[in-house]
């Protein structure tokens, strides 16, 4: 059986190369990605005003993907904006980067520390680790001043940005794993793996996208899906102002 994978980016900015940081799982398990981004929308995600403005679209487009027979959703951000509204509204996997690396990282270190975008998703990020239940293992969130849409703009300097703040959360914040903290931040964990341990610092780089389709896979592979008693299906009722396909989780 081969599983159907959507990818959800939550905005409306294009970005058709997401999925080359899949390439390759496909060779090797069973499994075919597809991509979808929202129609309206923030054109980016990096503050609670954003997250709140994408939740509509990201359940629209979970339904959707449902209904288009999907395995499973990932919501391509890192603030999983919608997550639990969409694992709400439907029956399969909806997988958040955010989560899914915070939990991969928790497994794999005794404290680790997330390298982002912008100091002012911090918060977002301190508060998921909490009610994801790893805060205890958070060492720190470091930013490293580049907003989301102008990640392609300088790739090499985002690399020099990134491995200078990742020492500094082995060196000072005593991390043992980084998780890289956008999803925009493409083909640079195996990159920043590698640098980090030629300077003796052999610390994880916890990829958000690959983490994420893995931890899906093992799910469906193990024929689970989220508990309807913890994401219970909405109550029927009017909604003035949105076009939802009709929720009918079983």
């Amino acid at each position: 059986m081969t599983f159907h994978v959507r990818l959800l980016t939550p905005h409306v900015t294009p970005r058709p190369q997401k999925l080359r940081e899949l390439a390759g799982l496909d060779a090797v398990l069973p499994v075919t990605f597809s991509h979808v981004g929202l129609r309206e929308g923030p054109a980016s995600i990096e503050s609670a005003f954003d997250d709140a403005l994408a939740a509509p679209g990201v359940v629209a487009a979970a339904l959707e993907a449902e209904a288009e027979g999907a395995d499973a959703v990932i919501i391509d951000c890192m603030g999983d904006p919608g997550l639990d509204a969409a694992r709400e509204a439907v029956n399969i996997p909806v997988l958040g980067p955010g989560e899914a690396s915070m939990h991969a990282a928790a497994m794999l270190g005794h404290s680790f520390s997330v390298v982002t975008i912008l100091d002012r998703v911090a918060p977002i990020l301190r508060n998921h680790a909490r009610i994801y239940g790893v805060a205890e293992k958070l060492a720190s969130i470091r930013a490293i001043d580049v907003p989301v849409l102008e990640i392609e703009d300088n790739e090499q300097a985002i690399r020099r940005a990134l491995l200078d703040e990742a020492r500094k959360a082995i060196r000072h914040d005593k991390a043992d794993v980084i998780v890289l903290g956008c999803t925009g931040f493409l083909g640079l964990s195996r990159e920043l793996s590698d640098s980090l341990k030629s300077e003796g610092l052999p610390a994880p780089v916890v990829n958000p996208l690959r983490t994420t389709a893995m931890m899906a896979l093992a799910l469906l592979g193990a024929g689970l899906s989220h508990s309807a008693i913890a994401y219970p299906p909405p109550r029927a009722k009017p909604i003035r102002g949105f076009s939802l396909p009709e929720v009918t989780k079983s």
